[in-house]
């Protein structure tokens, strides 16, 4: 490494002494000597490289960059706001560790490579490709448009236009476009192969005056009148910094003002941000040669972002002259720019037909011949005879454009008398069947905005169909095979209109999917709530939709392959109430790797159903579930007790093969008469199987045998007289003589002489003889573990340690007993076991012991960190579902020590840390894990996953419980536990994390060790459900629900009572249910330059996106980046003086605050998980818990 920096350092002087030198020579000699000075720049710049992006060239990740606007709507080129050829510049600062970088004018990771637009692939193309540094390395991404050199990043220099009503030429932008300045940012971004969204935003201001016909004109006089406006008084010269987007006026009014573009009598113009003194004009109105001057009596100031709103109202006085009265003034978000360089970018022959049927007479008409047009926007009224026309008379059809066109009803017929050519009739505002099927030259669509129904193949075998398509608000139905094969399409999105995708059922199959085999499809699936039917294929095979899918409740039926081969869906799932079968292949395939939820309702799930879903956590299969076909579990990854409903009749071929993790006794209902062939394969760690009386064969295949590798099993049971027929493989790698097989007593000699059965060496009469928990551990100190031993009879020790006590060694039927482990001596670890027998039988039952060393003893407090100012807050770590083998290895206070690390890795904790003590406990579990609803860990504090999702104790007992044990704490105690928080660590990744909140304040937070991918790390559960909710008292600012939180009818989250509930107890500042200034919990953060271009007024939070309000646009209370917002930790630290005796000051808080890490634009996210699809349940909202009662401490 010295060696090549002391190169660079040679280099780079015999550069500067070339160039010295360049400027003495003749011209051909500086041309000369310039190849040799590129070379070696080129020499110098690819070491730098070699050095810096070794990785990024052996892995050539390159960035793939997508953009969109922020503003109230968009009538340009697509829904991104973006047109046709428009360019940006980006920039990319790696990170250095976890610090971000510093944006510098050269230097960074990408300085100014600019990324164009292509509205027919929706794609941004870049000048070059940008790679990653590594896998390990993130990255913070700036963004700006228009492009154009930078000198000085903290300095671009920028000029709105003068004459802004000036037109779109040739390609170049109008006078208004040329003034827009947009800026974007996201931050803390991990590598990824996937497109990374900028979100741009207005960072110059807008004006927009619109004048009204008042009173005193004649009729048609006020259209008549000559009218124009001007924008004076501002200054249009600017220079803005890339690093935050802040523009800065530069130049004073050179008073000949603005001139604004104008439509529809509404006049708008981009002005710089400044403010105006007062009495200065700021608008000049004409109206037919009369001037009028408006002002303002006090400072007026234009901010970024905003549109300022001015209404006129001009009267007409019998004298001629005119009278001018402001009748409205307001202040807006910057509303969509009705001007657009789409039309100069895409040359449509743009066609009117004012009767349906005539588009081809219309077109002839206009002079064009209809066989060569390859652009055209069609407006007036069309019907099927019109899309005959597109279909088979233009061959060269590229880019189509129905927005304003109305479709009326049509019959069908063979168009031109061709018996090839034939067409289908259409309804009124639908797309005709097959309307332009095989139509391959069609690249670019632009749905009609008066649109209920899309046909049957209307666009099958589109090949070339590329971008994206918006489907109109209004449209109810797409028919099967809609848009099958269009294998270049690229994203899609629905309005809330649409209530069925293709048939669920019918003579139809997976290959008829509305959008079966769009393998190109590349962005995330979000289904509208009023969604009643997705047919059988929709989405068959689109490998590249990504994101978790939410099945709103809407949904009445899913067809066969409707999700198949969707491999890039991850996260979890819940299917909706009405549906009731689960058709075959339905989820086939897919990516999911969190839970599945399944209702009651459901009485049948096809074959491949879930079939290569890798889901995980505990499978609760329907109370009323009749049919498992074959193979629809094959290849999942359930975890825990697998419980098979009373009702079930049918258990098909390979129906839960390949699930390792299922585990304990597998009990088969009665009334199954066959298990399929591989049912069971490969389900390692199932411990035994229980068959029913009803149960006549055990089947195999080629692939497998029903139980083959089930190495687990050590205990079958057989209800049956008559032995089941078991093929060969049935039970290939199961023990056939380490465990008895337990029959009915008149049928062991049956048994014995079967087929199959004879193999097991050890065959004799059922008995019941079990043990819970079968394995107990613990430290090295003295300590007792409770178990209970259920017997039909008489029972007796057999074998026990000479280290174990008993409290008996005999007894009769169910007893409840405790053993305890004597004191270890330190440095060694030690195993046994305890044998009970039925007394006069071999019938046993074996309980494995085990004593670990280990440093601490059981349930000994340990101080991690102690207060050094303020009287010293409490927090209090546990881990649950940790045995003594995994705190013997360290893996207790590894994930303690880490989530504390977490904790206080994020502002405002870290600047405060010092006010805190921080403790955990060596608390033991008899098991590793956490348990479910089917699934029993004997864990210390009874950590459950209760609904397959969320965490938390059986019951209230065990929240208190954890409480109580949470006072062993040197300085915490039962006058202090509302001021503690207690965090419960469970050994386990597959769920997700919950806060339990008392009235007096006490808390518990659940903070599982996520394995999802940023943000949804460990790091981001501790922070928001520690950090946030816990102690911070701080809302959910995520968005689920698309609905007003006052009318939303949902049962999974709270709504305004709760949160009004909540703001009453002086929690969830950061949230809002009135959207004005003086109202709102940050309002006093408007009025500072410290926040400015930060804390707002933002739409959405606590799991709806209308009529709740947020402060800032992202923040760890909404996707867990590690960023609270400003009123957040404002909030925060309000609390740690509280707490610490100590009087809030909140020019002590500014001096302090650290703005370490602005948030990624909520914009980006959508309804759900959207942002980083790979997650599913990554946490539950808070809990609220009324009072808990008293318990007695020590302290």
């Amino acid at each position: 490494m010295r060696q090549l920096a002391d190169g660079r350092q040679i280099l780079t002087i015999m550069v500067e002494w070339l160039i010295k030198l360049f400027y003495n020579m003749n011209k051909a000699i500086r041309n000369i000597l310039f190849v040799f000075v590129a070379l070696g720049i080129v020499a110098s710049s690819c070491e730098r490289a070699s050095l810096s992006d070794d990785v990024a060239k052996q892995e050539q990740i390159p960035f793939v960059i997508s953009g969109n606007i922020t503003q109230i709507y968009q009538t340009r080129v697509n829904d991104n706001g973006f047109a046709d050829g428009d360019i940006i510049g980006i920039y990319v600062v790696d990170y250095n560790g976890d610090e971000p970088g510093v944006l510098e004018t050269e230097g960074n990771r990408a300085d100014n490579v600019w990324f164009k637009f292509s509205s027919s692939t929706g794609l941004w193309q870049p000048a070059r490709e940008i790679y990653w540094k590594d896998k390990k390395t993130n990255v913070d991404i700036y963004g700006y448009y228009p492009f154009t050199s930078v000198e000085n990043v903290g300095s671009l220099s920028f000029e709105v236009s003068k004459d802004q009503s000036s037109p779109a030429r040739k390609g170049e932008l109008s006078g208004y476009e040329a003034s827009d300045f947009l800026w974007g940012k996201v931050e803390n971004v991990a590598p990824t192969s996937k497109a990374v969204s900028v979100p741009f935003t207005h960072r110059l201001a807008s004006i927009k005056v619109s004048l009204r016909e008042g009173t005193g004109f004649a009729t048609g006089e006020w259209n008549d009148a000559s009218k124009s406006v001007l924008v004076t008084g501002t200054g249009r010269e600017a220079t803005i910094d890339l690093a935050n987007g802040i523009a800065t006026v530069t130049g004073i009014p050179d008073g000949s003002g603005i001139i604004p573009y104008e439509k529809d009598g509404e006049w708008r113009a981009v002005v710089v941000p400044q403010t105006i003194s007062a009495g200065v004009p700021l608008i000049a109105i004409t109206v037919d040669g009369l001037p009028y001057r408006f002002s303002r009596d006090e400072e007026f100031t234009f901010s970024p972002s905003k549109q300022y709103n001015f209404t006129i109202i001009v009267n007409k006085k019998p004298e001629g002259d005119f009278e001018f009265i402001l009748s409205d003034e307001s202040i807006s978000a910057w509303e969509n720019d009705s001007v657009s360089h789409d039309a100069v970018a895409r040359e449509y022959v743009v066609v009117d037909v004012p009767k349906a049927g005539t588009l081809e007479a219309c077109i002839t008409a206009s002079g064009k011949d209809v066989s060569k047009i390859r652009n055209l926007k069609v407006t007036g009224e069309i019907n099927s005879v019109d899309f005959a026309v597109m279909k088979y008379m233009m061959n060269y059809l590229t880019a189509l454009n129905l927005k304003d066109v109305r479709i009326v009803k049509g019959a069908g017929g063979w168009f031109q008398s061709d018996s090839d050519n034939n067409y289908k009739a259409n309804n009124e505002d639908c797309i005709p069947s097959s309307a332009f099927e095989n139509k391959e030259s069609l690249t670019f669509l632009v749905l009609p905005d008066r649109l209920k129904s899309i046909g049957e193949a209307a666009f099958c075998d589109c090949t070339s169909l590329s971008g994206n398509i918006n489907f109109p608000e209004g449209l109810v139905s797409i028919e099967k095979a809609a848009f099958r094969n269009c294998k270049s399409l690229l994203s899609i999105n629905f309005p809330t209109s649409l209530t069925r995708i293709g048939n669920e059922l019918g003579y139809t199959s997976y290959w008829d999917g509305v959008f079966a085999n769009c393998t190109g499809l590349c962005c995330e699936l979000v289904l509208p709530e009023n969604i009643e039917i997705i047919g059988m294929g929709s989405f068959y095979n689109c490998p590249g939709l990504y994101g978790s899918l939410h099945l709103p409740e809407s949904l009445k039926g899913i067809g066969e392959g409707a999700f198949g081969g969707c491999a890039g869906l991850t996260g979890s799932i819940k299917i909706p109430q009405a549906i009731c079968t689960i058709h075959e292949g339905t989820f086939d395939n897919c990516g999911f790797n969190g839970t599945l939820a399944l209702h009651n309702g459901i009485t049948v799930i096809g074959a491949n159903a879930f079939k290569n879903s890798r889901f995980k956590g505990e499978l609760n299969l329907p109370s009323e579930l009749e049919v498992i076909s074959d193979e629809c579990f094959l290849n999942c990854d359930f975890a825990g007790k697998l419980v098979l409903p009373k009702t079930i009749r049918t258990i098909g071929s390979h129906a839960f093969e390949n699930n390792g993790r299922l585990t304990g006794l597998i009990e088969i209902p009665e009334g199954v008469i066959s298990i399929g062939a591989g049912a069971f394969a490969k389900c390692y760690n199932i411990e035994g199987v229980i068959f029913p009386e009803s149960l006549e064969s055990i089947k195999q295949d080629n692939g497998s045998g029903a139980f083959e590798d089930c190495f687990g099993i050590n205990r079958i049971v057989c209800k049956g007289v008559e032995p089941p027929y078991i093929q060969s493989r049935a039970f290939n790698g199961v023990s056939k003589d380490n465990f008895t097989v337990e029959v009915p007593e008149n049928a062991i000699v049956r048994y014995q002489t079967a087929t199959g059965w004879k193999d097991f060496n050890r065959i004799s009469a059922y008995r019941n003889l079990s043990l819970v928990p079968r394995t107990s551990s613990a430290l090295n100190s003295k300590t007792s573990r409770d178990f209970v031993l259920y017997a039909d009879d008489e029972w007796e020790v057999e074998e026990c340690p000479e280290w174990i006590v008993l409290s008996q060694t005999s007894g009769r039927g169910k007893t409840s007993m405790s053993l305890t482990f004597s004191q270890m001596p330190s440095g060694e670890n030690r195993e046994g076991k305890v044998i009970f027998k039925l007394k006069d039988s071999d019938y046993k039952v074996t309980m494995t012991l085990a004593q670990y060393d280990y440093k601490y003893a059981e349930d000994e407090t340990l101080t991690l960190q102690s207060a050094s100012e303020g009287i010293g807050i409490n927090l209090v770590f546990l881990g649950d579902g940790y045995s003594a083998k995994d705190i013997s290895e360290g893996k207790l206070l590894k994930d303690v020590n880490e989530a504390v690390d977490h904790f206080f890795n994020i502002e405002p904790y870290c600047t405060y840390r010092k006010y805190f003590n921080v403790y955990t406990g060596i608390s033991v579990s008899a098991e590793s894990g956490v348990g479910s609803v089917n699934t029993i860990v004997d864990n210390r504090f009874n950590t459950i996953a209760k609904d397959g999702v969320t965490l938390g104790g059986r019951n209230e007992n065990d929240l208190r419980e954890i409480l109580k044990y949470a006072c062993n704490a040197p300085t915490v105690n039962e006058e202090n536990i509302c001021q503690t928080l207690v965090v419960i660590i469970p050994n386990t990744s597959d769920y997700g994390g919950v806060t339990y909140m008392y009235d007096d304040g006490s808390a518990i937070s659940y903070c599982p060790k996520s394995d999802y991918v940023y943000p949804f790390d460990f790091r981001g559960v501790i922070q928001h459900e520690a950090g946030g909710h816990g102690f911070g008292k701080l809302g959910d600012e995520c968005i689920y629900h698309n609905a007003f939180i006052d009318a939303c009818g949902c049962s999974c989250c709270g709504h305004t009572a709760e949160l009004a509930a909540a703001r009453a107890k002086g929690w969830y500042e950061n949230l809002s249910l009135s959207a004005k200034p003086n109202e709102v919990p940050w309002s006093h953060l408007l009025e500072y330059d410290k926040y400015k271009g930060l804390v707002d007024i933002y739409e959405g939070g606590f799991m709806h996106s209308r009529g709740v309000y947020r402060s800032e646009s992202n923040s760890c209370m909404n996707n867990d980046i590690p960023y609270y917002n400003t009123i957040s930790r404002e909030s925060i630290v309000r609390r740690i003086k509280a707490y610490a005796g100590e009087e809030y000051n909140f020019e002590d808080f500014m001096a302090k605050d650290i703005i370490n890490s602005i948030s990624k634009s909520a914009v980006e996210r959508k309804f759900g998980n959207s942002i980083y699809p790979e997650i599913g349940d990554a946490h539950h909202g808070p809990v609220f818990m009324k009072k808990h009662s008293t318990f007695d401490t020590e302290n």
